[in-house]
């Protein structure tokens, strides 16, 4: 067990170390020096043994310059917040035209960008633009060849190609707002207002564009301005972790860091990542992530299902004793079946061992100095928000175990003292006595029994589905130790199905002789096949970007857009959808969505059934609109304050999200046992099935089995929150919907976030001009 600890906390001291590293220089790459190295080495080593320091010690010398030249390691950090605020540029407000575009104003006014763009565009990003310009023309590709051009800081080709999208079709909004965010990051807000603006008339309650006109007025150095648009966005769209950032650092510019705290670790909450942590840090608030729990996490982190719900159905006894038989029939095909079940787990366990065992046996010297190199290969730091999950998930773990032993054991012996109470004899009690008591006692105990193994087993499912998910985006596999660890979970999980049948009551008839031997036989469940890594795929359009161990970038992308040197991604939310009519909003709805940070990636809320947005839940939302002052509300307009009820649109989003989700799930897979997928290429029509889209009931309205009318909705709506209306509008998949999906993929929505300024590669201060 010792070598399987050693190369987890492995872990936690190359991510300590990876924090310690330095900005590349332009002449020479700078390393950690050795007391930078030793300093973080000792602090990831807090609470091991000395024996175990030791060997840490032995296993981490001479790879920590290595570890400093991984992809993303360079990214600097920043001490205070503030200086995230860009200077005011006042020549740059004043030329923002005061009228509001109009549909033909978006047309000339791109073209007259497109013109300036390239008359200075640097040669490497204007081949990138005529390479995808000659295999392209639509503006689903052009604008999916922008966001990746985006990402790998690529800005000019990225405005250049948005453009194109733009001019391609100059009517979908989504690619106007994904204009204006490029424009934003890539430090031309002043260009990016006016197409906001537009979109803010067209969409005045939409929490993205909100926020996204309030980063740029934000980017100019316009603090009250940017407020109002931050404060009516965080009330439309409470999910978005780059609203509540940029409120943290507007609250510390007025002197409250303990707003601007509050801010900073409920966008922790929304989406882990180190510049959100560098942040919380910078005001000496970090105690607050500490507190972060799974119960929260789990439903904005994506979770591969490797064990489905319901992996082993537990079986309900016939709560009465003329059923004994039957019952004990039931058990012991189960005690059976468990039997061979753990015969499996056994052998894979000592397979999944073998390669370990043989190199633990050359001795420790080698031993370390293998499992050092193989988890190199596999760190990825575009992955290090799963550091940060998998923290918070060992930390679920110790509180949930010691109240799942807790609570099973005061359940018997709560029931055993019942059983005493419930089934005590009579003086003249008779047969037909004892077994009335019984049946009372059996109605009274194994629907209890059932429901909390029920309960803990579900819990115990889904925090082992993302263990097993989030430790593959760490190191990797190295040597097997990941396979070995999530087989050795399978053990404990099966143990908690053993006990939820066997603590179920069997009863026998009095004054009957009956078999207790006899058996129905229940086939063992499949082992989840843990050599298939979790891999996420992000799609842009018809092309996806992996995110995996492995991953180091977005090189291999069908456009062969290579990361720009010195570059690092962007500090952005990416929201997908699938509607070319809906600027999506991350979190709201169930919309999933990507947070990047740092030069590091976490993929939010598809992972598990949390992630669905309840009807009770958007109906809060709505309703806090008539909470905010009239004056935070100024320039917009307080009508929509009047929005309070979910209209037909509301329930299309719902729908519309389900489907994104859907789709993302499917997209997690890999090539097995253990292959990860072949480098993408561009497919002629994105590949959904109609089977594995339909939608589950995602509305709990607590009403009978019946329809009644919503007189706000205008619909008809039933117990599972189906709504039909008048004229024959169900809330579902709409055939043009899906057929829209299947040429163009999915849609991504760009976000604004902060980040540290000076940081676009090669800016031109006057490109526009």
């Amino acid at each position: 067990m010792r070598k399987y600890i050693l190369v987890s906390v492995m872990v936690l001291v190359m991510t300590a170390i990876a924090a310690q590293t330095k900005p590349k220089q332009k002449t020479a790459e700078k390393v950690p020096t050795q007391k930078e190295m030793n300093a973080a080495m000792e602090e990831a080593m807090k609470g091991m043994s000395e024996e175990e320091k030791a060997e840490m010690r032995k296993m981490m010398k001479g790879v920590m310059p290595e570890l400093a030249k991984k992809p993303g390691s360079d990214v600097a950090p920043f001490t205070d917040n503030r200086k995230l605020v860009p200077a005011k540029d006042a020549s740059h407000i004043n030329s923002i035209p005061k009228k509001i575009f109009t549909d033909a104003d978006v047309i000339s006014n791109t073209a007259l960008l497109y013109s300036k763009l390239m008359a200075k565009i640097p040669a490497e990003e204007k081949a990138i633009v005529t390479n995808v310009m000659a295999k392209v023309k639509t503006g689903s590709s052009l604008m999916e060849a922008a966001t990746i051009s985006f990402l790998q800081g690529r800005n000019y080709a990225a405005i250049s190609l948005a453009i194109k999208a733009v001019q391609a079709e100059p009517k979908n909004v989504i690619y106007q707002n994904n204009l204006a965010a490029i424009l934003s990051q890539s430090g031309y807000p002043e260009k990016a207002i006016p197409y906001l603006k537009k979109l803010s008339v067209q969409f005045p309650s939409n929490g993205t564009v909100l926020h996204n006109l309030g980063y740029a007025w934000f980017s100019l150095r316009e603090i009250d301005t940017a407020s109002r648009f931050f404060a009516y966005a965080a009330v439309r769209n409470p999910n978005n972790p780059e609203t509540k950032l940029c409120r943290g650092v507007i609250e510390e510019l007025r002197g409250d860091p303990k707003k601007a705290a509050d801010n900073y670790v409920e966008s922790f909450e929304q989406a882990p990542n180190p510049f959100t942590e560098n942040m919380t840090k910078n005001i000496k608030a970090e105690g607050g992530l500490e507190k972060i729990d799974f119960e929260k996490l789990k439903s904005r982190i994506v979770i591969y299902e490797y064990f489905k719900k319901d992996w082993i159905k537990i079986p309900a006894l016939t709560d009465n004793v003329s059923a004994f038989e039957s019952n004990m029939k039931i058990k012991n095909g189960y005690t059976k079946m468990f039997e061979e079940l753990k015969d499996k787990i056994e052998a894979l366990t000592e397979a999944s061992n073998a390669e370990v065992d043989a190199l633990m046996a050359k001795g420790e010297t080698e031993f370390a100095n293998e499992m050092m190199k193989e988890s190199m290969k596999g760190l990825s730091m575009m992955s290090m928000p799963a550091v940060y999950v998998q923290k918070i998930l060992d930390a679920h773990l110790v509180k949930w175990t010691e109240d799942y032993v807790k609570e099973g054991s005061a359940l018997m012996e709560n029931i055993n003292a019942q059983e005493k109470v419930m089934t005590k004899i009579g003086d003249n009690d008779k047969c037909p006595d004892h077994d009335r008591k019984n049946n009372e006692f059996l109605a009274y105990a194994n629907p209890i029994i059932r429901k909390f193994h029920t309960k803990k087993i579900e819990e115990c499912r889904v925090w082992l589905n993302a263990f097993c998910t989030w430790s593959w985006y760490i190191t990797g596999n190295p040597k097997n130790t990941i396979i070995t660890e999530c087989i050795a979970w399978t053990g404990f999980i099966t143990e908690m199905y053993e006990a939820a049948i066997d603590n179920q009551f069997a009863i026998a008839k009095s004054c009957v002789n009956q078999n207790s031997f006899g058996v129905t036989y229940t086939p063992a469940p499949a082992i989840p096949n843990f050599t298939c890594p979790a891999v996420v795929s992000i799609p842009f359009g018809l092309d996806e970007l992996r995110l995996s161990a492995d991953a180091v970038n977005f090189d291999s992308n069908s456009w062969n857009i290579k990361q720009a040197e010195g570059s690092t991604i962007p500090n952005v939310t990416l929201s997908i959808g699938v509607d070319k009519n809906n600027i999506t909003e991350p979190g709201k709805y169930g919309n999933p969505y990507t947070k990047t940070g740092n030069g590091s990636i976490i993929t939010s809320g598809i992972g598990s059934e949390e992630s669905f947005i309840s009807l009770a839940k958007i109906m809060d939302e709505l309703t806090t609109l008539s909470k905010i002052p009239l004056d935070e509300l100024a320039p917009l307009d307080p009508s929509l304050l009047n929005n309070e009820k979910l209209n037909r649109n509301d329930l299309n989003n719902i729908c519309n999200a389900e489907l994104a989700r859907n789709i993302l799930k499917e997209m997690m897979k890999t090539k097995c046992p253990g292959e990860l997928p072949l480098k993408k290429t561009r497919k002629p029509k994105f590949e959904v099935g109609l089977g594995k889209l339909e939608l589950e009931p995602i509305f709990e309205v607590g009403l009978g089995e019946m329809e009644l009318w919503d007189e706000d909705a205008k619909a008809w709506v039933n117990s599972k929150g189906d709504y039909r209306f008048e004229d024959g509008f169900t809330v579902g998949l709409g055939e043009l919907q899906l057929e829209d999906v299947k040429t163009n993929g999915p849609q991504t929505v760009i976000t604004n976030g902060l980040d540290v300024p000076g940081k676009i590669i090669n800016f031109i201060k006057d490109l526009f001009n």
